[in-house]
């Protein structure tokens, strides 16, 4: 089972840096995108974090809030069942055994307790010291691959 990191999900509504590789990376592998409530209030608070910054409007905040709530009734992004306590009780764990080696903040660390609760054995993100803790957590890491232009 894939689990995508959020930063990776923003990419696919707002443009930014790797927004294409991200994108097509998906496109090409054709999964469902589990997505957890955590997903969810990363993503809206990141949508809603850009337009109090005045990186996008609120129409466009209107407009990718109803894209996602249309690619999950179409099946792009699927709720798995998570228990809550084995995934905090993983990102514990993770925390005590990597923080000292990786620097990785706790959201980063409860995506990876996250995929490990799910029992992922793939993880897509672009943040470095995430990807550090994902190879800790004996999950594979996903590289993206940026499109030549």
């Amino acid at each position: 089972m894939l689990y995508v990191d959020t930063s990776v999900i923003v990419k696919l509504y707002v443009k930014e840096k790797l927004s294409l590789d991200a994108s097509n990376w998906l496109k090409e592998n054709n999964e469902a995108i589990p997505l957890t409530v955590f997903h969810e209030l990363e993503f809206n608070n990141a949508i809603n974090l850009k337009e109090f910054r005045g990186e996008i409007t609120r129409d466009k905040t209107r407009l990718i809030t109803a894209r996602f709530a249309d690619h999950e009734s179409k099946g792009i992004y699927y709720r798995p069942q998570i228990s809550w306590a084995d995934t905090f009780k993983y990102a514990v764990d993770l925390s005590r055994k990597h923080t000292r080696r990786t620097g990785s903040r706790a959201l980063d660390i409860l995506h990876v307790a996250s995929a490990l609760s799910m029992k992922a054995d793939r993880f897509l993100t672009l943040d470095e010291r995430q990807s550090r803790l994902v190879s800790f957590a004996g999950i594979t890491n996903i590289a993206l691959k940026p499109n030549l232009r």
